[in-house]
């Protein structure tokens, strides 16, 4: 079994052979034995620079450094050198890599792989002495990146690793509802846009209406089409307590949290004629009792016999149009709309005033199918 190397250093040894003879004797020797910097003085019997090694159990691999060559000749007064490789693995602004080196110092390490910028962030002090197992460390390089906070924007060079050393490194105090556009532990690279908001939640209470609704009722009682408000609808109101989501000081949503109805709404009742009235009478009578000139008759048999083929009780399904002359709206007629003599008096006010009378309005509606 190999000893340990500092004891190896530290020790004296006398192993040689007792034959005399070759260019360099194998009689002891002092020799400045060096690892990986620390130098101790050994006497050894040997003629090689293996002989040295082996007689102070000391391994070295191809990847090691030795000065001079293992088979090279040894003499009392010698120095040899042996600088021992080992792994260093660095993560830079989140990308690992493992490198050799036969330093033994995290800063002479830096040196050699040329990530020496004294402005690099390290999680490690570059004082830190490599040992044989070598070491694993964080480094975290100068990098320009977007910072906003509470509506402004600025670029700021930082070797911040993270959002949030880079939020502590800016003094930047978040709240427990704020937001950050990146994970907190999110890796920084260069370029990035780091974002947070402001969210304040907040309960806010509004007094709403609510709107009545109107019933209807078919009443047998009331001319067909004709409708009558047999009672007021009244608005309810309600108490809604919302809480607001607020972001950078702008309400962004709202979520009910509870609703008390304060008054309730009172339903609006509609009575709605459906009952269908028989005239008796000619047209010509109808017409003579609407007080329509004799000479009108003709132009108002064929425009009412167009607007509802002289139906007292026609609605139109669509507009709402109703009685012989098909007024718009129903209530222009007034409660008794499907009477015809109503009806005539309404359409012959109606045509006097719109086109001069009964024969301007035919004309009218020959020349545009409507009056």
């Amino acid at each position: 079994m190999k000893r340990p190397i500092a004891a190896a250093i530290a020790g004296v040894v006398t192993v040689g052979s007792l034959s005399v003879g070759g260019a360099v004797s194998a009689a002891s020797k002092a020799v400045a034995l060096s690892v990986d910097g620390q130098q101790q003085i050994v006497h050894v019997w040997g003629r090689t620079v293996q002989d040295v090694l082996d007689a102070n159990d000391i391994d070295v691999s191809a990847a090691d450094e030795l000065t001079p060559a293992a088979n090279s000749p040894v003499f009392d007064g010698a120095e040899i050198a042996i600088n021992y490789v080992r792994p260093i693995t660095v993560i830079t602004d989140g990308v690992s890599q493992t490198y050799w080196t036969t330093a033994t110092s995290v800063a002479q390490a830096l040196a050699e792989i040329g990530l020496h910028d004294p402005a690099t962030r390290l999680s490690v002090d570059r004082s830190t002495p490599l040992g044989r197992e070598g070491l694993t460390f964080s480094a975290s390089t100068p990098k320009t990146v977007h910072l906003t906070v509470d509506g402004q924007t600025t670029d700021t060079t930082t070797t911040a690793a993270d959002v949030q050393s880079l939020l502590n490194e800016a003094g930047i105090q978040l709240g427990v509802n704020d937001r950050i556009s990146l994970g907190r532990t999110a890796t920084l690279t260069e370029g990035d846009t780091v974002e947070v908001q402001r969210v304040a939640l907040a309960e806010v209470t509004e007094t709403q209406r609510i709107d009545y609704q109107s019933v209807r009722t078919e009443d047998a009682t009331l001319a067909k089409g004709v409708t009558k408000v047999t009672n007021e609808g009244k608005a309810g109101e309600k108490t809604v307590i919302y809480q607001v989501t607020n972001v950078n000081g702008v309400e962004e949503s709202r979520t009910v949290l509870r609703e008390d109805i304060t008054t309730q709404p009172v339903d609006e009742q509609v009575a709605v004629g459906t009952k269908a009235t028989s005239y008796t009478g000619s047209h010509a009578d109808w017409m003579a009792a609407a007080g329509i000139p004799e000479p009108d008759w003709s132009a108002a048999e064929i425009l009412v016999q167009r607007e509802s083929s002289w139906n007292p009780n026609a609605v139109n399904p669509n507009g709402g149009a109703c009685g012989l002359v098909q007024a718009l709206p129903c209530s222009k007629l007034g409660a008794n709309w499907n009477d015809p003599i109503v009806a005539l008096k309404w359409g012959d006010q109606y045509v006097k005033e719109r086109y001069g009378g009964w024969q301007q309005a035919l004309a009218h509606s020959y020349s545009y199918g409507w009056y």
